[in-house]
């Protein structure tokens, strides 16, 4: 299977957030040739926290087109937005959290890409666009997009096909996924399942193990008294 892909998008130089002095890279533009993608992004693209974006598990971000069509009707101050403005390197449509999972292997141009975890979305998102709110209706309604790694770095060509190669588990979705890092109430079995799912990158899984020791001990502190 096989999507046409809007991108490269990437963004050279940082932009200062409305009303603060805080670096940012969101708002990403077109490429105007073909760029280099290595195992930490794309050439030329700037990070301005490495503590939150781009390295080995975040070499990419994959936002679909299908969901702007639901921010103008909810943020009239976003009409004009399109692809490259929620910090994005590449953009479909046919493709969203429900069909992607965690695992699965694209190739886009050269490279080969592997989808790594949801995209979180933070607070720089309603200072760049004047949307108050706007990150968290993103994490509320599961339309977060997701990151990738690069397992082959290569040349992404303008307009490049995303291929879907392999997908090892289909069962983990990025919206279940991001449902489970949502949902405090999660079952043992379920957080379980997500701390030996491997291909998820490695903060996700600490967490939902940090979240599972936490409950187990709480429950062995309980048989105790």
């Amino acid at each position: 299977m096989q999507w046409p892909a809007e991108g490269p998008f990437l963004r050279n130089q940082l932009l200062r957030l409305p009303g603060t002095e805080k670096p940012s890279a969101i708002d990403k533009q077109l490429a105007m040739s073909d760029v280099w993608l290595d195992f930490n992004g794309l050439q030329g693209d700037r990070v301005a926290d490495n503590r939150f974006h781009g390295g080995p598990d975040r070499s990419l971000c994959h936002y679909p087109a299908d969901h702007y069509a639901h921010w103008h009707r909810h943020f009239p101050r976003l009409r004009d937005i399109r692809p490259g403005a929620f910090g994005e390197n590449m953009s479909t449509l046919g493709l969203d959290e429900r069909q992607v999972c965690i695992g699965d292997r694209f190739r886009w141009g050269d490279a080969l890409i592997e989808v790594s975890q949801p995209r979180s979305p933070c607070s720089n998102l309603d200072r760049r666009h004047d949307a108050s709110g706007l990150a968290r209706q993103l994490a509320k309604s599961g339309r977060t997009g997701w990151l990738y790694r690069t397992l082959e770095p290569g040349t992404v060509h303008l307009g490049a096909m995303l291929r879907l190669i392999e997908r090892p588990c289909p069962a983990a979705s990025v919206l279940r996924i991001w449902r489970g890092y949502m949902n405090e109430d999660l079952s043992n079995t379920e957080l379980d399942w997500l701390t030996s799912l491997l291909p998820l990158a490695s903060e996700y899984r600490t967490g939902f193990r940090q979240r599972l020791d936490s409950r187990r001990r709480k429950q062995d502190q309980g048989t105790l008294f």
